[in-house]
Order: structure tokens, then sequence, then C-alpha cells
């Protein structure tokens, strides 16, 4: 299984939320350091927060001087909303995350998928059974609804985080797993993860890739060689 670094940007800065609050952070730090620790990732996951309010990406600066440092690749996310979105953000990353397009506006995300095809990945926040939009306030669709329409359309892969648990150090939360598996062709985790058991726990319920922030800057995963477990 992979484990996917995450770089959460937030002014220029690299930045830990705890359950995605602005201001209540677990970790600030510089984003070029984490990304010479991260150079050897396959694959880095990039969040710019400050996008994800003004739905485009705004540290294209921070994301291109991250890219520059890594040997793999990387995905951007945060308030990618439009083709023109994406597209900027396809033009820092190999890959361009989506959250709510799917569900707020699916004209707009076919039009997307059919010009963008394999470089899309489609994230979706959960939290009691629900995909969550609007800074995880606004449930969208049930998980169930959320599957159906992502294995239809099979994207490069889903991302799953479990926003009870994010930030948190808790423990994953993996009860949607065997749902998730046919959502997407790669099927990857977020929240919560904190140590190697963790790591394990979301490998046996058959995700191919954990995205990790905070354990991975402590130093806390000891299990991890090459970016894989």
């Amino acid at each position: 299984m992979l484990v996917i670094p995450s770089i959460d940007l937030e002014g220029g800065r690299a930045v830990k939320r705890i359950r995605g609050v602005r201001g209540r952070y677990i970790f600030v730090g510089n984003p070029l350091e984490l990304a010479e620790r991260f150079k050897e990732a396959p694959l880095v996951h990039i969040v710019d927060l400050d996008g994800a309010e003004a739905g485009r990406p705004v540290n294209a600066e921070v994301v291109k001087a991250v890219k520059a440092e890594l040997n793999g690749e990387c995905e951007l996310g945060g308030g990618l909303r439009s083709v023109g979105a994406i597209e900027q953000a396809l033009s820092l990353c190999e890959y361009a995350v989506v959250g709510t397009l799917p569900f707020t506006n699916p004209a707009e995300f076919e039009r997307a998928r059919d010009k963008f095809g394999d470089r899309l990945v489609v994230s979706i926040d959960v939290k009691g059974g629900l995909v969550m939009g609007s800074g995880w306030a606004q449930p969208l669709a049930s998980i169930e609804e959320a599957a159906a329409l992502l294995s239809r359309v099979r994207p490069a892969a889903v991302i799953y985080t479990a926003v009870d648990v994010e930030g948190t150090g808790l423990g994953p939360s993996l009860k949607y797993a065997e749902l998730l598996r046919g959502a997407a062709r790669r099927i990857y985790y977020a929240g919560g993860i904190a140590d190697c058991g963790h790591l394990m726990a979301v490998k046996a319920a058959g995700f191919d890739g954990a995205i990790v922030g905070y354990a991975l800057y402590k130093g806390n995963l000891s299990c991890v060689k090459d970016f894989q477990v």
C-alpha cells in the first residue's frame, strides 16, 4: 500500500488543522522543508486550503516550488469547482482533486471528466454516512449514492476522508471500505492515522493508499519504507 504524504497550504505555510477548522492547528511549518523530506515519495497530496475558499488555486507559486523539489508526482486539490480551475491545477501537478463538484455541478464535472480523464481524482469527505460540503457543514449525498455515482464515472482515484477523525490521530474509520472498492481504479484513505498499527488497518481494509500528514511530520511511522507498507 502506498503511503502518500500530505501538505496542506494556508497563506504560503504548511499547516495541519484539527477537523479542518481554521485557526486550530497541530502543525505549522515550511512547505519546502516538507517537500525536501518527501521528495522520494511516488505521490504527494497537496491541498490549497485558501483555494478551497476562493474556488481556484491561490498558493500556486508555493505549489510550483514544492513540485520542483519532488522526484515523484503530485495531486492538487482545494476549491476546484470549474474546468478552468482544474486546468490551472493540472498545470502545477499531474492530478487534480475535486471534491463537491460531482454532486453540486454534475454537468461541469462531466465536462472536466471528458477533457481531463485519467488525471481527475475525486475526494469525498464523509461524516455519519453522508458526503459533506461547505466546510463539512452541508450534506450532499449518502455514501451509497456517492459510491454508485463514482462507480459509473471511474475516476483515477477516490479519496475517502473520515471527517470525524481527521487531524485527531485517533485512528482510522474504515466502515465504508468495502462499499468504496468499486468506486474507482484506486481508493485512498485519509483521517486519524497516527501510528503503524493504523496504517496496517487501512492496508488490511483494502485501500491502495493512505494519505498521511502529521504522523509523517513527527516521524511516528517507522514501518514506512520507500513510502510503502
